[in-house]
């Protein structure tokens, strides 16, 4: 070979250079499936669409459960507006029907406003709405005490008097009961705020 030749023709090792600076683009998801057999693939992507099915599935149900409670929180809480204007209602009515009438035109008015709070009772009935009991002990879940009284023969924490009827939807309170409740008699030297009876 001539001098020429030997500097038109690169040595070996140059020419294998340019090749080594080439970037594989391939990732090593792609070699690991270059690897795989045609029907290894397609199940590996048959398992992929469902991974994302269910995925998917799992996030409409939660979503869908949301939307539920978001409703059901939305009406129960409508319900109990209603059911407290209602209830302001069915006070005025135990009002007109406490006073005292003597007259026969009165009488029959009265009758009247019986039957209309009668009505609205079972309606309320209907929706589950009942009236506190407030005999007994004073119970702070059902009982709101507007005041302590010192009541001769009654025990301490026993409801002496209803002032306002309470009302509840199953364990849900919808208005406090207002009672009056007697007092503890030791109680009754330190200075408490305890009301004769």
């Amino acid at each position: 070979m001539n001098a020429k030749t030997d500097r038109e023709t690169p040595e070996p090792e140059e020419a294998s250079l340019p090749d080594a600076e080439v970037v594989d683009d391939a990732t090593p998801v792609d070699e690991e499936q270059e690897e795989l057999s045609p029907e290894e693939r397609l199940q590996r992507e048959r398992d992929e669409y469902h991974e994302n099915w269910r995925r998917v599935q799992a996030d409409f149900q939660n979503h869908r459960r949301r939307q539920v409670q978001v409703i059901d929180a939305a009406a129960s809480s409508a319900r109990r507006e209603l059911f407290g204007q209602l209830l302001m209602v069915l006070d005025y009515l135990d009002m007109a029907l406490k006073t005292p009438v003597e007259t026969t035109e009165g009488k029959n008015l009265q009758v009247g406003v019986q039957m209309t709070r009668d009505q609205l009772m079972q309606m309320l009935a209907g929706h589950e709405v009942e009236a506190i009991d407030s005999s007994g002990a004073f119970d702070p879940d059902w009982h709101e005490a507007i005041e302590t009284l010192a009541a001769e023969g009654v025990e301490p924490g026993q409801i002496v008097e209803t002032v306002r009827t309470g009302y509840a939807i199953g364990k849900d309170v919808l208005r406090y009961a207002h009672v009056k409740v007697a007092a503890d008699p030791a109680k009754t030297d330190d200075g408490a705020d305890v009301t004769e009876d």
